[in-house]
């Protein structure tokens, strides 16, 4: 919206009502300090030698000998008459008048009070152009004015106009003290964040920090900012190139070690940026993201020694404690989850007696602690344990994810109807609470063996919400359980051509080609496209480590295989491993993996069909 700008009132006599007087009444004050501050700030070049007395008690340290011990305000009747009206004008809302009043005196006073009235009236009108003439025109008259320079970058900002964002953000730094321009200028990729176009946004960050990268090595902070803007921006290269700048800067910046963490992913072998800084400094927040990272890429076990290196350390780290519990479930050591929970819901209990009234007392909820109790109690069999810990969780019965766990228990015991019956009847707050329904409906008939129903739901819904890549991966998943696999195969197509980037889609379809010994020239292609999507994950190496067994290649297959384990010791993963071992004649070896992933999962179907076909002793 546009103000409509009105001329200025003229100095023709103008009548207040009562009402109009009672807040020129209740202005005036504010008015006065405003102004006579407008009014100091204006310095003429050649003050006239009748210039009134300055309120700067520096500039005038001798009290007067003669007259009031308060002076009177600089502000003439003009101006305070000027200010008066503009200020019921906004109040009125006639913000057009207001604006144009309250930037008429900036201009003339070259006042920051002034200019900066001048822009909020125009902001509080969403007259963004007009708000942003004023801020620029604030910044041409007071260049040396930080917060015109933050104005103006924000507006810019508000407005979509990266092109003319770079020099204000720029001078905003020039502005700030020198000790703290490194935090401004590292903060700057998170201020950009609401920039819609990330490649623009990155370019805003470079040329803003240009003076701050140059010469080299610069300043780390700045290379640092450029990384993050250009990994948001999903140029990998732009964003390692500027991380190496940042590193030879100072190798220690924390940054330096987060950025290596977030291109891991891509590259591999910046792993070792990370680790070198734990080892030089052991910062617990590279740690615990460290730890993080290795256990989303299901490298478990190094996960569980960085964080009990965190604990060890940070006894009263929640986070810590809960991450720990979960990485110690996944890896099914039941007692050391139990142990680390509880650590943390008596951490909670410390920290809420400590501070009762205190709602900020932890990041994490004791919440998470209750689901991970229950969690551990199904795990243990103890059914009725964990739908306590689950009501725990959940008192009001509100939160749709726990009652669905709940429901799945109930399924678990026999009471299948009542189950989805519960799920079914959970309300929905916001749109996407429809598709979870019905995902934990699934989930629930697949933990039952009822896959043909709960594909028949997953069709369903298909056509309900179409394309849900979510919703057309699962039907997939099911469809090659149940032999459907033309039906798993167009499906796995049409999420890859709505997602491409779906690594687990790519590497479901080679997987069942090399499953069925078919097309094996595709599903390398596959299988490699999974893995670069996302290097390491230790489900497509088992992929690529079975193909290779397929294609005939076993020594190959048993490195792969044996990656895949040891970054995740799954049941069918140890089930591949353990059949490549045998076909080699390390029965021995195969006979210990076939055992500890039966005693992870000893349901596992492809393990038993596995142990049954190759006749092995167990």
């Amino acid at each position: 919206m546009h103000l409509r700008l009105s001329a200025a009132p003229q100095t023709a006599p103008f009548r207040l009502s009562s009402v109009r007087c009672a807040v020129a009444l209740a202005l005036a004050s504010t008015l006065i300090a405003l102004a006579s501050t407008a009014h100091a700030q204006a310095k003429p070049s050649k003050p006239p030698s009748d210039a009134p007395p300055t309120l700067d008690a520096k500039a005038d340290s001798k009290p007067p000998e003669r007259g009031p011990l308060v002076r009177n305000s600089d502000m003439d009747g003009n101006l305070f008459y000027q200010l008066l009206i503009g200020e019921i004008q906004a109040r009125d809302g006639d913000f057009g008048t207001s604006y144009q009043l309250y930037f008429d005196a900036a201009k003339r006073l070259k006042s920051s009070q002034l200019y900066q009235r001048a822009v909020d009236v125009a902001l509080q009108a969403r007259a963004g152009e007009q708000a942003l003439v004023a801020a620029q025109a604030w910044r041409q008259a007071l260049p040396q004015d930080r917060e015109a320079s933050e104005y103006t970058a924000q507006i810019l900002m508000a407005l979509g106009r990266t092109n003319d964002l770079a020099v204000p953000i720029e001078s905003l730094i020039r502005l700030t003290p020198a000790p703290q321009q490194p935090q401004v200028i590292a903060s700057l990729p998170r201020s950009l964040s609401r920039i819609p176009d990330r490649k623009a946004a990155a370019r805003v960050v470079d040329e803003a920090t240009a003076p701050w990268r140059e010469p080299l090595p610069g300043m780390a902070e700045a290379w640092a900012a450029s990384s993050e803007g250009w990994l948001a921006a999903g140029d990998n290269v732009k964003a390692e190139a500027a991380l190496d700048k940042a590193r030879a800067a100072n190798p220690r910046l924390l940054t330096v070690g987060l950025l290596a963490l977030d291109l891991m992913g891509k590259k591999p072998e910046l792993e070792s940026i990370v680790t070198t800084q734990l080892k030089e400094q052991p910062t617990p927040v590279l740690r615990l993201a460290y730890a993080r990272k290795l256990a989303t890429s299901q490298r478990l076990k190094e996960a569980g020694e960085q964080l009990d290196a965190i604990v060890a350390e940070q006894p009263e780290n929640t986070g810590a404690w809960i991450t720990l519990a979960a990485v110690r479930l996944e890896l099914k050591q039941l007692d050391l989850a139990e142990k680390a929970t509880s650590r943390f819901l008596d951490l909670q209990r410390e920290q809420v007696q400590a501070a009762p009234t205190d709602a900020t007392h932890s990041a994490v909820e004791p919440e998470a602690g209750y689901l991970m109790m229950a969690q551990i109690s199904e795990n243990r069999g103890r059914i009725g344990q964990a739908d306590d810990w689950l009501r725990k969780a959940d008192p009001d019965a509100s939160k749709l994810r726990i009652q669905a766990a709940r429901a799945r228990l109930m399924a678990v015991n026999g009471k299948v109807e009542q189950g989805r019956a519960l799920i079914r009847a959970l309300p929905e707050t916001e749109p996407r609470d429809a598709i979870t329904k019905v995902a934990a409906e699934a989930q629930l008939l697949r933990d039952l063996g009822k896959d043909a129903e709960a594909y028949q739901l997953l069709s369903d819904a298909n056509k309900r919400f179409p394309d849900d890549p979510d919703f057309l991966y699962d039907q997939a998943m099911l469809g090659e359980k149940l032999k459907r696999y033309d039906e798993s195969e167009k499906l796995l197509r049409r999420v890859i051509e709505i997602k491409p980037d779906h690594s687990h889609a790519y590497n479901a379809l080679g997987y069942s080609f090399v499953d069925r010994g078919i097309r094996l020239d595709e599903a390398r292609t596959l299988i490699t496209k999974a893995l670069e999507l996302r290097p390491g994950d230790p489900y497509i190496t088992d992929s690529l480590g079975w193909l290779e067994f397929r294609a005939g290649r076993p020594e190959e297959a048993v490195k792969w295989l044996r990656q895949a384990y040891v970054a995740k010791s799954d049941t069918e993963i140890a089930a591949h491993l353990g059949e490549v071992l045998w076909t080699l004649g390390q029965r021995d070896e195969a006979l210990r993996i076939w055992r500890e992933g039966i005693a992870q999962d000893p349901r596992n179907d492809t393990l038993r069909e596995t142990v049954k076909r190759l006749q092995a002793p167990l």
